[in-house]
């Protein structure tokens, strides 16, 4: 019976035994995978590390992409999920920790804050680092030799720092005093690409500038204007202290950040025209002006004279010099602005005006006299006519009616005598009607007695 009790007992030992080994098995796999998932996966020993960036001249707010390659030392990529660490001198590198994907590759952004220079950037993962060269020293010798584990840091150059050139323009590049230009600042990076949202400086030698802070565009463009009466030279500047720029407009190329480019205006004498309308202008004839357009020493030649006469109307009269009289017709009496612009070979414009009063255009006057004024039935009576023109006025036609239903025309005529007899006693009204050569109808009128004989 004590046998069959140890037989009992150690069969229960044994089965215990085993359940303690199972649940110690247990325990250690999962403190194995628990340090697992807290320790980061790093690239082993000897490792290597080549950092790219797809642009090494971004804008002060822009981004580059960023690549780390990883290679463990038979140059074979590292298990995926390797992580890698970006730091950077200047800006933000986004996300800061990735890892590797199979091929060994770790992507990430470098975006500017706004800040402008040279930013450098480094990866490492583990011993592998793209920062400054280790070194080692050989035991049996004593002698220390750099190694390294990866090509470097990358460089970036941001905003202003990134500056390669500066081309500036002028437009009209020759103005007349006290005139404006356009000044135009083309910013190109290091690469020869346009550089946005970069601050421009702008400064001139002579005149007025609207803006002398600028921001660049989309494009790489700062604009601002010139007013001057003096020729001048514009700078555009680029970076805490840009270099001297030479007059072409090209710019100059600093490897600091910073460059500039200069533009050259230059102001002409003023050619200048002057408008004596005539006194007293009617509508319908000539009215006679006197443009006088003169010429400085030093300006430049006429292209052009144009006129706007006020009434819808307008000439160019063409390349005047000096004094010349011009004609025009009103139609209608009125004020009118009669504008004069005068541009010269340069396409520098002047431009003056004058008023004019044009007046109604004046009538003939028509004189009809009878003899006798009183008459008998069958007795003559003679008319005579006389029509005094206003200067510039001519007569068309000329018509005189009886009255009686008798109507003759007498052409052109301005002064004649008319024999007429009536045969039917009564009170007669004669009207002469002229037209003069501006399409005005004007009547001129007597009248007579026609008596019964006896």
């Amino acid at each position: 019976m004590l046998s069959g009790l140890m037989m009992i007992t150690r069969q229960a030992f044994t089965g215990l035994h085993g359940r303690l080994i199972g649940l110690v098995a247990v325990l250690a796999a999962a403190a194995v995978t628990a340090t697992c998932d807290s320790v980061p996966l790093l690239a082993p020993s000897g490792s290597f590390i080549t950092l790219t960036a797809s642009t090494n001249a971004i804008a002060a707010t822009g981004t580059a992409q960023l690549i780390a390659q990883v290679l463990e030392p038979s140059g074979t990529p590292p298990h995926p999920g390797t992580q890698v660490i970006f730091t950077t001198t200047l800006g933000v590198v986004e996300p800061a920790t990735v890892t590797t994907d199979v091929n060994g590759r770790a992507l990430a952004t470098f975006r500017g804050n706004g800040v402008n220079g040279i930013a450098t950037i480094n990866a490492g993962s583990g011993g592998a680092t793209t920062a400054s060269a280790s070194s080692s020293t050989n035991t049996g010798t004593g002698t220390t030799t750099p190694t390294t584990n990866g090509t470097g840091p990358v460089r970036i150059f941001v905003g202003a720092a990134a500056v390669g050139r500066v081309a500036v323009n002028a437009t009209p590049a020759t103005i007349s005093s006290g005139g404006s230009s356009t000044i135009t600042a083309s910013v190109f990076d290091v690469n020869g690409s346009a550089l946005s949202g970069t601050q421009v400086s702008f400064s001139t030698d002579a005149g007025t500038l609207a803006s002398t802070v600028v921001t660049t565009n989309s494009d790489g463009i700062a604009s601002t204007s010139l007013t001057t009466s003096q020729s001048a030279t514009i700078t555009a500047s680029v970076g805490a202290s840009a270099s001297s720029g030479g007059g072409t407009g090209t710019g100059t190329t600093t490897t600091t950040g910073q460059s500039s480019g200069q533009a050259k205006v230059t102001v002409v004498p003023n050619t200048t025209v002057q408008i004596t309308p005539p006194t007293t202008p009617s509508a319908g004839l000539p009215a006679v002006f006197t443009f006088v357009v003169t010429v400085p020493t030093g300006g430049n030649p006429v292209r052009e004279l144009r006129v706007s006469w006020g009434d819808g109307d307008s000439q160019n009269l063409g390349a005047v010099s000096g004094s010349q009289a011009v004609s025009h017709v009103y139609d209608d009496a009125g004020s009118f602005i009669v504008t004069a612009t005068v541009v010269d070979v340069a396409g520098i414009s002047q431009t003056v005006s004058s008023s004019v009063t044009v007046i109604p255009v004046p009538r003939p006057a028509i004189n009809v006299t009878p003899t006798p004024p009183t008459q008998v039935a069958g007795g003559v009576i003679n008319f005579n006519i006389q029509v005094t023109v206003p200067q510039g006025i001519g007569v068309v036609r000329t018509r005189i009616l009886f009255g009686d239903g008798e109507a003759r025309e007498l052409g052109g005529a301005v002064s004649l005598t008319v024999v007429k007899v009536y045969n039917t006693p009564g009170q007669y009204t004669v009207r002469v009607l002229v037209t003069d050569t501006t399409g005005q109808e004007t009547e001129g009128t007597t009248t007579v007695s026609v008596t019964s004989p006896g």
